[in-house]
């Protein structure tokens, strides 16, 4: 099985604003062999990985397939290209996961690469890109929000209830107790947040690598980081989304808003919209 980093490899690389020819064959053996990574991608998403063995999106693959076997000339390669690039995009009307029409996205893009189309893969490679970083940033907003934490139908009312008819004796020692069960509540939501987060993250870079292949400038072109933060219980209580918006300056998202961060130390926070 190949990995994203096999697929990068495997793109060829814009040299003097020409694409150097490393076969095509590799390119589509690199692109089918990572079917694990995305398993793995589609497995931590709300829905089952359905995506790879059913529809459209799988008879676009076995088309690739065809197209991919050392005896099938150069016409019969072309026309099973078109045939996927053609089942990649009647898979995009019926899917409506941001994360899901990625990689629906970034095979139309890889498609239109072997079809000798570089400028047109580039415009899907982005769109691949941008709509999986808005992804890492809508399951942090869910998970850091009011769905994640305090429209628990459960929590909130038991809590209500015992700060009504806490006494002032018991405050501190339901304090105590009240903070040990919602540090557990954070910990479990942020923590499945992560799981969700990492692969996708390690996906978004590997999209960020394959423009920089196919000659997109490197400036302009964010690179995502995704980090946590424990308390002294081990518990999770920060997840941050670090998006690398240039050499001098770094934007921090939380969930609710971002923080504009300089190598200078200097910060500024700003209020994110949604």
């Amino acid at each position: 099985m190949a990995t994203w980093n096999d697929l990068i490899l495997a793109t060829p690389r814009q040299v003097g604003g020409k694409l150097q020819d490393e076969g095509p064959v590799a390119l589509l053996e690199a692109l089918l062999g990572t079917e694990g990574e995305q398993l793995v991608l589609l497995g931590h998403l709300p829905r089952e990985p359905h995506l790879l063995r059913q529809g459209a999106f799988h008879e676009g693959r076995n088309h690739l397939e065809a197209a991919a076997k050392p005896q099938c000339s150069r016409d019969e390669r072309l026309e099973h290209l078109k045939s996927a690039s053609l089942c990649f995009t009647q898979a995009l009307s019926a899917e409506r996961d941001a994360a899901r029409v990625s990689l629906l996205v970034l095979h139309v893009a890889m498609c239109r690469l072997l079809l000798g189309v570089p400028k047109e893969s580039r415009e899907w490679l982005t769109m691949a890109h941008q709509g999986a970083a808005e992804t890492l940033k809508d399951i942090l907003t869910e998970a850091t929000g009011a769905q994640g934490f305090t429209r628990n139908r459960y929590l909130g009312g038991m809590l209500n209830f015992v700060i009504y008819f806490t006494s002032s004796a018991t405050l501190g020692a339901g304090y105590l107790f009240w903070d040990r069960v919602m540090s557990k509540r954070a910990d479990k939501v942020l923590r499945r947040a992560l799981t969700r987060m990492e692969p996708l993250a390690a996906y978004v870079d590997a999209l960020r690598e394959l423009r920089f292949r196919l000659g997109e400038p490197t400036t302009g072109v964010p690179r995502y980081q995704v980090a946590h933060t424990l308390d002294a219980g081990r518990w999770v209580t920060r997840v941050t989304l670090r998006i690398l918006v240039g050499e001098d300056e770094a934007e921090d998202f939380n969930g609710h808003d971002s923080r504009r961060v300089s190598r200078t130390g200097s910060e500024r926070s700003t209020t994110v919209i949604r």
